[in-house]
This record gives C-alpha cells, structure tokens and sequence, in this order.
C-alpha cells in the first residue's frame, strides 16, 4: 500500500493519487456519479497525459475535465486521518508514514518527489489501471464517508493548525 492505494508500484500510487485529489476535488453538483462518469474521467486522464509536460501541468488541465476548481486539502493528504500508509524507502525498505497529523498537506512533497515522466508515462498507457486504483480506494473508504462528509468548513477554520 502506497498512499492508501492497492499497490506497490511508487509510480502508479503517485498517478493514482493525482486522479484521486483532483475526483474527490471535484464539483459534485456539475460532474455527477452517472455510468459513464469512469470512462470519462479514463479518457480525461489518457488524453490530458498525453499532453502535459510535468505533473503539475497534469493537474491543471485535468481540473476543468472533471469539474474541480480547486484541489481540497482534506483530499491531498497521502494518509487520511486515522490511516497508515507505507512507501518504500530508497534502499528498498518499507517505512510507515503519516503519523503528523497536525500540519495540512499540499501534494506538494508528492510532486516533487515523483519521477514525472515516469508517472506520466503511467498515466497515459495504463490510465486503466490507474483509474482502477483509484476506484479500489474509493470503494475501502466508503464506510468512513460519512465522517469525510461531516466535516464543515467551520471545523476546517477553527482548527488548530
């Protein structure tokens, strides 16, 4: 498991990842859960990846395909609260991590750290799989939902950060 994703490839948990933020970002009242919401967002992820240069252009034009104005912290934390994630260190060996649950998380470090052709590279000629991860993990965290859901923007504003 690597970013709470079914895998132990770095490359296609960073992909993954992406399309997870940007998805859960998303505006739900314009891009609704319909039966062919997962093809348009495998044929958003394909085509956008084809495109980009970096990841961070990536995420920008793959935004407005899925109705996401911006990326919502609570959506680009590599470890959702109370989880535990492991990634795989540079000598090969698994490290937990995620146990800071005071600072908020950007993504910022994840981007900075992948190998963006590598991952882009995934996400066009695997944008499949990718999706699938992505759905894998949606569909583990649909008991938790309902507290993803309780969290107001006032409880965002007062915490303590």
């Amino acid at each position: 498991m690597i970013y709470n994703f079914d895998t132990s490839d770095e490359n296609a948990a960073t992909a993954a990842f992406l399309v997870y933020a940007v998805y859960r970002s998303r505006d739900t009242k314009r891009f609704k859960v319909t039966p062919e919401m997962w093809n348009t967002i495998e044929r958003a992820v394909k085509s956008v990846a084809k495109r980009a240069e970096d990841l961070a252009e990536f995420i920008e034009k793959l935004k407005p395909k899925l109705a996401c104005a911006s990326i919502k912290p609570k959506w680009a934390k590599t470890v959702p609260d109370g989880l535990v994630t492991m990634i795989q260190g540079p000598g090969g060996e698994l490290m937990e991590i995620g146990r800071d649950q005071e600072k908020r998380q950007f993504m910022t470090d994840v981007i900075e750290a992948a190998d963006h052709r590598a991952v882009l590279d995934m996400l066009y000629r695997k944008a499949a799989y990718v999706v699938l991860l992505v759905r894998d993990r949606i569909e583990r965290e649909k008991p938790y939902e309902a507290r993803f859901e309780d969290v107001t923007f006032e409880d965002v504003t007062n915490a303590e950060i």
